[in-house]
């Protein structure tokens, strides 16, 4: 039997509301060389009814039920990348939807260009209904071109160095080869997982960036990530990330310390915010109360001079 192209993961967990949605979103596609690999983390609405009404699906290669929740969406992941046959691999989050384009677009692009191992494209913002919001994270001018790449330095030090430029797994195909290259320490992370995960991905080729929004990215009050900023973990976890990419990119002591005053500028407006953050955030840092202000200073320095060759 041949192998598919591309293989679909879709790890859901409670999102029953958006499955169906997300699932036709994959199996409409105008590309069809794919599989689709459906997970469910014992989820306790009636998500499971939902994906075995698609057992029977042609394109439908592994519908995997657990008996008990992974607590990690990252695990998921894992254990679909490990299931999956194809070249590509696209994780397609369970309360989000796609173009009718959007396999066509990223995968024509990654196979026309060998040494490219990411391709993502913008995404539109929608609200529960599925209705488009005024929300912009892609901010495309008259004179973006259709489509950008990057040499993977270049894209480390302009869109994952100082935050995760790759805001959305849905918005992803990679080159399945990578994983197997990469750490897997991602799956140890509760929120910035799918940061470093890009990273590890990213840090093996070029990278191709779709200027063109085909992918949906769902904003609703069931998601995690609001709740996981307020605990800290993105001072937890995403400073790893910020430390990990400034060694892959030898970054020097005064390019560091430019970086540092970035995680300070936002650890201190999160404090102005009034958001709580637990103490061993700031275990993490005991260099912050010294070196708060030289930090900001040398932040605010370099955004207007540039001398880090950061901006």
């Amino acid at each position: 039997m041949i192998a598919p192209l591309v293989s679909v993961i879709i790890p859901n967990y409670n999102h029953q509301l958006y499955l169906k949605k997300r699932i036709d979103s994959v199996l409409n596609q105008s590309f069809t060389n794919f599989e689709l690999i459906l997970l469910d983390d014992c989820s306790p609405d009636n998500s499971r009814e939902i994906l075995e009404s698609y057992r029977d699906n042609p394109f439908v290669s592994h519908i995997v039920l657990n008996e008990q929740n992974s607590g990690s969406t990252f695990k998921q992941w894992r254990k679909g990348l490990q299931l999956s046959a194809g070249k590509y691999i696209w994780i397609a989050e369970s309360d989000d939807f796609a173009d009718v384009n959007f396999l066509l677009r990223t995968v024509s692009l990654l196979e026309n260009r060998p040494n490219s191992v990411i391709a993502f494209t913008g995404s539109e913002m929608v609200d529960e209904d599925g209705c488009s919001i005024d929300l912009d994270w892609d901010k495309y001018s008259n004179n973006t071109p259709l489509f950008s790449t990057f040499a993977s330095g270049d894209f480390l030090q302009k869109q994952m160095l100082w935050k995760n430029g790759i805001y959305n797994a849905s918005m992803v195909v990679f080159k399945k080869e990578c994983f197997f290259a990469a750490s897997s320490k991602y799956v140890d992370f509760k929120y910035c997982g799918d940061w470093l995960f890009w990273v590890e991905i990213a840090r093996q080729g070029d990278v191709i960036r779709i200027n063109e929004k085909l992918n949906f990215f769902r904003q609703h009050s069931n998601k995690v990530s609001p709740a996981a900023e307020k605990e800290g973990l993105y001072f937890l976890e995403g400073y790893a990330v910020i430390d990990y990419v400034s060694s892959l990119l030898s970054l020097s002591s005064y390019q560091r310390s430019v970086v540092m005053g970035r995680v300070v500028k936002r650890l201190y407006k999160a404090s102005k915010q009034n958001v709580k953050l637990p103490n061993r955030v700031y275990d993490l840092y005991p260099q912050l109360a010294i070196k708060r202000f030289r930090s900001l200073f040398i932040y605010s320095f370099d955004r207007v001079f540039n001398i880090s060759k950061l901006h």
